[in-house]
């Protein structure tokens, strides 16, 4: 059963947070707008939702309902299990999460291990996905630049106390009301164990769907790539936008982009979405798609 909790309204849209539990996992979520046309957005690695959510208020005062989704868990049957963290059990829990809110279709998307988990979600359910939108996906050439640095961040969430205080520092440095100190904040209140079973998980499963089935998602795609990234490699989006049947390249001055100036994108985006979500299959399956969330939210 779906739990919700600590609604907060604003004057343009409406902002809910709170938690889902799906398969006896909890999963953090925060919800912007209402009605059928469902976006659901996905992270970046060890990132909290937070990182989308001024993307995500940019499309819901659009008219879309958007749902921003953690990736890392607070409660499981085993804590610290890698085998929840490989790209393809990510892009199960966009689709358990599609389910938990009643909805038949949606648009997964999401930022670097986010856009690969909603490929992966395309490909687990292509006749419920409306469309992808992958911004700066994680592949083969970011993948060689992130291997190093995952190595050296599973040393550092796993030796604790030090590492947490020494996080703590850092974030009183930071303007309090910035996203940047926020999103420190969220990621020491995640257990050490699952940003740990996260980084394991990526090297024992897998980070993205392989290039032969990458090339058989049929649904339209807004691949988004940063023309500046320091982890992130331009030619990953520049590689996926020609791999995939149906995808349109758009791209953004930064990865910070979207986090600070998602006005930018909106246009581009909107134009996307508006145009995924008139197809007849997309109107024929969402035309009495009730107002998801509304019989769950408190």
């Amino acid at each position: 059963m779906s739990q919700l909790h600590t609604a907060v309204n604003t004057a343009k849209v409406r902002r809910r947070e709170g938690h889902v539990v799906l398969g006896g996992v909890r999963l953090g979520i925060t919800e912007f707008g209402s009605g059928g046309r469902l976006v659901i957005l996905a992270p970046s690695l060890l990132m909290s939702r937070r990182m989308q959510e001024p993307f995500a208020r940019t499309l819901a005062e659009k008219g879309f309902h958007v749902v921003c989704m953690d990736s890392a868990l607070t409660s499981a049957k085993r804590p610290g299990d890698p085998e929840n963290y490989s790209s393809e059990a990510i892009g199960r829990r966009m689709v358990a999460l599609l389910d938990a809110m009643g909805g038949e279709v949606a648009v997964f998307g999401g930022t670097s291990l986010g856009a690969n988990a909603a490929l992966e979600a395309a490909l687990q359910e292509p006749h419920r996905t409306v469309a992808v939108i992958a911004e700066s996906p994680m592949l083969d050439k970011s993948t060689v630049k992130f291997a190093p640095l995952l190595l050296i961040a599973h040393e550092v969430v796993t030796l604790g106390k030090p590492a947490i205080w020494l996080g703590r520092q850092f974030a009183e440095l930071l303007p309090a009301r910035s996203l940047a100190a926020r999103l420190v904040k969220d990621f020491l209140a995640v257990p050490p164990q699952e940003h740990g079973a996260m980084i394991k998980g990526l090297f024992l499963g897998r980070i993205a769907p392989p290039r032969r089935r990458r090339r058989t998602i049929s649904r339209p795609a807004l691949v988004i790539g940063p023309e500046r990234a320091f982890l992130h490699s331009r030619f990953d989006a520049l590689q996926l936008a020609r791999e995939l049947p149906d995808a349109h390249l758009q791209p953004v001055p930064s990865s910070w982009t979207l986090r600070t100036r998602p006005q930018s994108a909106a246009p581009a985006v909107v134009s996307f979405l508006t145009e995924a979500f008139a197809s007849p299959w997309v109107i024929a399956r969402t035309a009495y798609t009730p107002n998801i969330g509304d019989s769950h939210l408190n």
